[in-house]
């Protein structure tokens, strides 16, 4: 049963910081409080210089809580899914009650016996999330506690991660001068908060287009079945604007906004004016030559997905796919990705009333997944956190012949250099109108030889 009370969600990104506090009662969900400010300290999701990263949660917090008129203490943060692990693992222990009435302590005790796993000192349990109890044979039940029995068993699921990002994770939120009251896994927050029930069941995968990264989770049977991040993102398309217009990066920014188009198709011929870096006046740019430079780096970002999507026949999941994110706000990217991948695909904005923006369904999935945590998950959490041996020692332990999934991002290397031939010329005058093929093929093999 899901928990009343204040709860707020951190989204750590590499382009922005958001803080949203949410009120539950009776399972209902209302926003009370939102920021969204410019992050520091964070390269490709991941906190590189604790000091500037708490600077910014800390201004981000502090504008939550005007917002709210409420102090803000605990925080429930969003980990993104680099080098996550997952591993299914179960439990078991004799109840020892004299009543033999299931209690929290049993609970805790069966979590503890889970977590008994062989692990590299290098890694560290972020969670785990109980899917079944078993008291005595009897199987598929949720909640053990006031049952009688005389042995608990349980089944579920075990996250790991880096001890490093953990580490840092952590210090970073201490530092903004918060208290960290769970470590949430984005891609299972996104999953339960943006899917519905049906296509958690029958299948839909989710991408989440960020400022530094594109994180995508597909879900099938109530599981994660495949989760990845590639390091791309919608300040990539800024950067290519810059480079190929040469211009600044906050002029780029704004073309990309007001004047920026993801579907060729879909661009008109209007011009609009640029400074360019060694030129006295500014050159005149159509829409349609912009949207060709946009639509060249989410191009290959979907095509990169796609491989993978179509390596594990995720493509084939019913529900589709849906597209979140900051950069999923820009015109076209939705006809763009059904181009590229062939199946249904749609923008997910969120309802919650004064934030219906595709850039908040982040830091929403972590207020509502915080608040829709049980007892039992509560429980099993204390679990975790209560036993510093087990999650960072190694212990030897007879593995199961069964393979294990693991899902890992994969870096993606970025190069910048380019030859002067690579780059379209531009005049004081509109580019030539040449063929639209003729102008693709060259934008993308511009974005293409970034990567050989």
């Amino acid at each position: 049963m899901a928990r009343d009370g204040f709860f707020t969600g951190l989204d750590i990104g590499t382009s922005s910081i958001k803080v949203l506090v949410a009120e539950h009662i009776n399972g209902e969900m209302n926003v009370i409080g939102v920021s969204n400010t410019k992050s520091a300290g964070v390269k490709d999701g991941i906190i590189v210089d604790i000091e500037a990263a708490a600077a910014a949660i800390k201004s981000a917090i502090t504008q939550a809580e005007e917002k709210a008129g409420i102090s803000i203490g605990l925080v429930n943060v969003g980990l993104p899914a680099n080098l996550l692990q997952i591993e299914p693992t179960q439990g078991m222990i004799p109840v020892t009650s004299e009543s033999q009435e299931i209690t929290d302590e049993d609970v805790k005790n069966v979590v503890r016996s889970a977590l008994t796993k062989s692990m590299t000192p290098d890694r560290e349990v972020i969670t785990f999330i109980p899917e079944e109890f078993v008291v005595d044979g009897f199987q598929g039940i949720r909640d053990p506690r006031g049952m009688m029995g005389i042995r608990l068993e349980m089944r579920g699921l075990l996250y790991t991660g880096p001890r490093t990002i953990l580490h840092n994770l952590r210090k970073t939120v201490e530092r903004a001068g918060v208290q960290l009251e769970n470590v949430i896994i984005s891609p299972l927050a996104m999953t339960k908060s943006i899917l519905n029930e049906g296509e958690r069941e029958f299948g839909a995968t989710i991408i989440d287009m960020g400022g530094g990264q594109t994180t995508v989770a597909s879900v099938r049977g109530q599981e994660l079945q495949f989760t990845n991040i590639y390091q791309e993102g919608g300040d990539y398309v800024t950067k290519d604007i810059s480079k190929v217009l040469k211009t600044s990066q906050k002029l780029a920014e704004s073309l990309k906004f007001n004047y920026g188009e993801a579907y060729v198709p879909a661009a008109g011929s209007e011009t609009f004016q640029v400074e360019v870096i060694g030129e006295v006046e500014p050159v005149e740019v159509t829409e349609s030559y912009l949207a060709e430079i946009i639509s060249a780096r989410i191009r290959h970002i979907f095509e990169q997905v796609k491989r993978d999507l179509d390596r594990r026949h995720l493509l084939e999941l019913p529900g589709g796919i849906v597209i979140v994110g900051g950069t999923a706000i820009l015109p076209g990217v939705v006809e763009l990705a059904q181009e590229v991948f062939g199946v249904n695909v749609k923008l997910y904005v969120p309802n919650q009333i004064g934030i219906r923006n595709p850039a908040f369904a982040h830091v929403i999935s972590l207020s509502e997944y915080a608040g829709n945590l049980t007892d039992v998950d509560m429980l099993a959490q204390m679990a975790v956190r209560g036993d510093e041996q087990l999650r960072h020692q190694p212990i030897a332990f007879e593995r199961s012949a069964q393979p294990l999934p693991r899902f890992n991002n994969k870096s993606v290397e970025e190069t910048t250099e380019k030859t002067e031939t690579d780059i379209p010329p531009l005049s004081n005058s509109v580019p030539n109108q040449e063929p639209k093929t003729s102008i693709t093929d060259r934008v993308r093999n511009l974005i293409g030889n970034m990567f050989d």
